[in-house]
């Protein structure tokens, strides 16, 4: 997954590892990184996520580590397709990207319902923000002015 960089460079799609506070270890970010300038940027759509996630560590956090993607339905998405596809060269990353996103949203539609019937509001409020979480994205969105 690509992104052209304001350097020209292509910038890759990677998992990285964000260090909150000199303590904290928050795994699995999603962020655009440029070989060329070393420059870094978060995918857009977690942002307003991560910031939550800040936030909620409060000023002086214990040590620990955490895993973006059990928080964030779009950061899990992507972990899951890169430990599944890493070592397949001939993946198109941008269709089956759209493609598990798809069977994600359909998932989490279903348990929508099934939790709607049984009248269970707090699964219903986690599931929709999942669905939220997802909300709004598409790979176009992302990977404008692409190379492969």
């Amino acid at each position: 997954m690509h992104k052209q960089c304001q350097c020209g460079t292509t910038m890759g799609l990677e998992l990285r590892k964000v260090i909150f506070a000199g303590k904290v270890e928050i795994l699995h970010v999603p962020v655009f990184s440029c070989p060329s300038c070393f420059s870094s940027e978060v995918l857009q759509h977690v942002t307003k996520d991560i910031k939550e996630l800040l936030q909620s560590l409060g000023d002086n956090p214990a040590a620990r580590r955490i895993s973006f993607a059990r928080s964030n339905e779009l950061a899990e998405i992507i972990r899951k397709l890169v430990l599944e596809e890493a070592d397949n060269p001939n993946v198109d990353w941008q269709s089956s990207l759209e493609e598990r996103m798809e069977l994600r949203i359909n998932l989490l539609l279903d348990l929508y319902r099934y939790a709607r019937s049984l009248g269970d509001e707090d699964w219903m409020n986690d599931v929709e923000k999942k669905l939220t979480q997802l909300s709004g994205f598409t790979s176009k969105s992302v990977f404008t002015n692409t190379k492969n």
